[in-house]
C-alpha cells in the first residue's frame, strides 16, 4: 500500500507515477471532494465519488489539490465506467485540473450553500441549462451535496452558476 498527502505530492504527479507503473489497483483520496480511481495496467477504468461515477467523478477528482491518498494494489474495479489509456487519462486530468482554477476560486468552500439575492427577479431570462443549475438552489443544500445531486459534470454546474454569483443575483451563505 502506498500512502501520501496531495498537498505534498500533487495529484497529477501521483497519477503519472501510478499509471506508468502498469499496476492494477484502487487509488483513494480522503477529502470532501474525494473518491476513488481504479487503474488496470496503465489504464483508468473506473472513477467514483460519493454519488458520481465515470467522467463526472473523474472531473471531480481532478480538482483535488489536497487530501490523504492511498493506493491499494491488486484491487479490481467493481465496474468499468471509463476506458482511458495512460496518456489520454493524464491529458484529460490535466485539462480538468486547469479548468477547475476559476471555479474553485469562486466557490472555495463547498460546505456553504447558495441562495437567490434580493436582486433576483422571476423576469430574469435563463437558458434551459441555467434553469437546471439554478433549480439546485431550491433545497438550500451545501454546494457539495448540490453538485452530487445534480447528476451533471460538477465543474459545468459551477461554471453555469458563476456569472449569477458575479452579478450578485445569487450569493454564498
Amino acid at each position: 500500500m502506498v500512502r501520501g498527502d496531495l498537498s505534498v505530492f500533487p495529484f497529477l504527479s501521483v497519477m503519472q507515477m501510478l499509471l506508468a507503473s502498469g499496476r492494477v489497483g484502487r487509488f483513494s483520496v480522503d477529502h470532501p471532494r474525494g473518491g476513488q480511481l481504479w487503474i488496470d495496467r496503465g489504464d483508468v477504468v473506473h472513477a467514483a465519488t460519493h454519488v458520481l461515477k465515470g467522467e463526472a467523478a473523474l472531473q471531480m477528482l481532478s480538482s483535488l489539490d489536497a487530501g490523504l491518498f492511498t493506493f491499494e494494489a491488486d484491487v479490481l474495479a467493481p465496474e468499468r465506467t471509463l476506458n482511458l489509456r495512460r496518456d489520454t487519462a493524464l491529458h484529460r486530468m490535466l485539462e480538468e485540473s486547469e479548468g477547475w482554477t476559476a471555479a474553485l476560486r469562486t466557490f472555495p468552500d463547498w460546505t456553504r450553500s447558495l441562495r437567490f439575492t434580493d436582486r433576483w427577479t422571476d423576469a430574469q431570462p435563463v437558458s434551459r441549462t441555467q434553469y437546471r443549475a439554478l433549480s439546485l438552489l431550491e433545497n438550500n443544500e451545501n454546494i457539495q451535496v448540490m453538485l452530487e445531486r445534480s447528476g451533471e459534470a460538477p465543474r459545468a454546474v459551477l461554471d453555469t452558476l458563476r456569472p449569477f454569483l458575479t452579478a450578485g443575483l445569487i450569493e454564498q451563505v
